[in-house]
């Protein structure tokens, strides 16, 4: 019984992608004619800062052993906190940040 519910189990994964979900999956490449200037500033192993002037996006990268991670940041808080990173974000005036978030009125 255990080996026959192995066997059904494989065939399931085997043929889950051609059952589908409802999700259909595509994935494009594109090659860029020229590399971008991305600035990376490494803080230890683990962590580090992407800085992509193309698209003024600043980003945290995580890694361990099995998981990787990447959030987005606010470059006028890094640009504030991080001199490193000041020099390549370049689009923020010096000074500026972000707005508040807009809170609910009291009632």
């Amino acid at each position: 019984m255990h080996r026959m519910r192995q066997s059904l189990l494989r065939c399931a994964v085997l043929l889950l992608p051609l059952v589908g979900c409802g999700i259909p999956s595509h994935v494009d490449y594109v090659k860029m004619p020229t590399p971008g200037k991305f600035a990376l500033i490494n803080v230890d192993n683990r962590l580090a800062y992407l800085i992509d002037p193309r698209t003024e996006s600043c980003f945290l990268l995580t890694s361990s052993m099995d998981n990787h991670a990447i959030v987005h940041v606010p470059c006028d808080k890094l640009k504030k906190n991080l001199p490193e990173a000041s020099t390549f974000i370049t689009w923020v005036p010096d000074g500026a940040e972000a707005p508040a978030a807009a809170s609910a009125p009291a009632p």
